[in-house]
């Protein structure tokens, strides 16, 4: 008998998890609180009418692929047009001062149109419940019901559930299991995950310098890119500037419209020209990368039948996340056909 399995959050781990699972024939629900899928790796997109859309990266900049599976998948999302390699020009800047171009270590991976496309590649025919937040997980009998919390406020309860994997951040995830299950609780307390502030930015002519990525030392600013100049983006002149944890921790609080007009300050500061933005928007990413992620790549409780995974504990890229969901995929499916086997016998 094949088992019904809930996943909570559809970012990069849970979306590879609940592949897996399906792979063997077991039926996975994938809840997610968002608009879409993909978590860190979005798109906020600005009009979905063009042909491109028109949109900003706002979380993860791109990819790098090293291992034999997650490479396969990029080639995979390519073949579907769903990812290119990112060629753009990168370069360091330290007190205003540009150094020569850096070379990626490996190749620069990117959605197409939008980081967003490779969630949705990724996620294929899966059952994804989109913006129902999970905010209860009650273990009866041998099955899980969840409290689903949808954007109208409106309330549901699914049940029958016979295994929970949590693939949200730490914080959440112990917020979530902490009067339930002590065990997976107490494992995500152990982890604290960073701030991030993001500006995207649209102007009405080419900004006027010659790179199109910058990673940037002692300013507030971390990261700054030419957002449109990835391929398969639409036309136009947008950036996406990501602050520096600290600077982020610093200014959490702070409302996003401050936080636009003082990274935005900053940026002109870095490329030496004043320019006017059309549009100028912040995003804060209150559960950004882990600080301290704990040494294995997933969490399972069998005897609770609930598990986890994510980046939180394993690293902070997008393929320790990708590689943690898909490792405890793999685990639990030999764990069920074991379990079928044996009740068979």
């Amino acid at each position: 008998m094949k088992k019904n399995i809930a996943v909570i959050g559809a970012g990069l781990a849970g979306l590879a998890c609940a592949r897996e699972l399906g792979k063997g024939g077991h039926q996975v629900c994938i809840f997610e609180k968002s608009r879409g899928a993909g978590g860190r790796i979005s798109t906020r997109w600005t009009d979905r009418d063009l042909n491109p859309p028109v949109g900003f990266d706002h979380g993860a900049q791109y990819i790098h692929a090293r291992s034999p599976s997650f490479s396969a998948l990029m080639e995979a999302a390519q073949a579907a047009g769903a990812a290119k390699v990112w060629n753009g020009r990168v370069v360091h800047l330290a007190y205003g001062v540009q150094s020569e171009e850096q070379p990626a270590r490996s190749a620069r991976w990117v959605g197409v149109p939008g980081m967003t496309s490779l969630a949705r590649f990724l996620a294929g025919d899966a059952d994804l419940q989109l913006q129902k937040k999970v905010t209860e997980v009650v273990r009866q009998g041998d099955t899980h019901t969840l409290k689903i919390v949808k954007t109208d406020g409106t309330v549901e309860s699914r049940s029958g559930f016979d295994f929970v994997v949590s693939a949200i951040p730490a914080e959440q995830t112990a917020q979530l299991f902490s009067a339930k299950i002590d065990s997976l609780a107490d494992a995500a307390m152990q982890v604290t995950s960073e701030v991030n502030w993001t500006v995207m930015v649209s102007f009405a002519n080419r900004t006027p310098v010659n790179f199109d990525g910058a990673f940037v030392a002692d300013s507030p600013l971390g990261w700054i890119c030419r957002d449109s100049s990835k391929p398969g983006r639409a036309a136009g002149e947008r950036w996406v500037l990501q602050a520096t944890s600290d600077w982020s921790s610093l200014h959490k609080d702070y409302p996003k419209e401050v936080v636009a007009d003082l990274l935005m300050d900053v940026f002109m500061s870095l490329i030496g020209k004043q320019i006017e933005p059309l549009d100028l928007t912040a995003h804060r990413w209150l559960y950004g990368v882990p600080s301290n992620p704990l040494t294995e790549r997933f969490f399972v409780d069998m005897s609770a039948s609930v598990a986890a995974c994510g980046d939180w504990l394993c690293g902070s890229s997008a393929e320790s996340a990708f590689s943690s969901g898909e490792a405890l995929g793999q685990v639990l499916s030999r764990h069920f056909e074991a379990q079928l086997s044996g009740s068979s016998a």
